[in-house]
């Protein structure tokens, strides 16, 4: 494991509004330290799976700041709570994050249950 790991959790969302509910429920827990939602332009994919049907979704990206020990309890709640069949959930790995802030998310995630 890297020095002063965290992960974005990133999970595609219909709305702002449902990304809000996402991220404000797994903050609440405490599995996050903070949340971001992001705008994107638009995702294309084919759907249903295995058609030729092309869709094209604009909502917003939902980027959640916390541990890797967490990953699996936010995916439950994202799986729980999110509209879509099959929503995008994944992480990124941030390495050697800067050493104040890491210490304010470590503190923050997991804190106060």
């Amino acid at each position: 494991m890297a020095e002063r790991e965290i992960i974005w959790v990133v999970v595609s969302t219909t709305s702002s509004r449902q990304a809000d509910k996402i991220g404000l429920a797994v903050l609440k827990k405490h599995l996050c330290a903070c949340y971001s939602i992001m705008p994107r332009q638009k995702a294309v994919y084919f759907w249903p799976p295995e058609s030729n049907k092309v869709e094209i979704s604009r909502g917003p990206l939902l980027v959640l700041e916390t541990m890797p020990k967490m990953y699996n309890k936010i995916v439950d709640i994202v799986k729980e709570m999110h509209s879509e069949e099959i929503p995008f959930i994944g992480q990124w790995e941030m390495e050697n994050v800067e050493k104040n802030f890491y210490k304010w998310l470590v503190s923050e995630v997991g804190s106060r249950k």
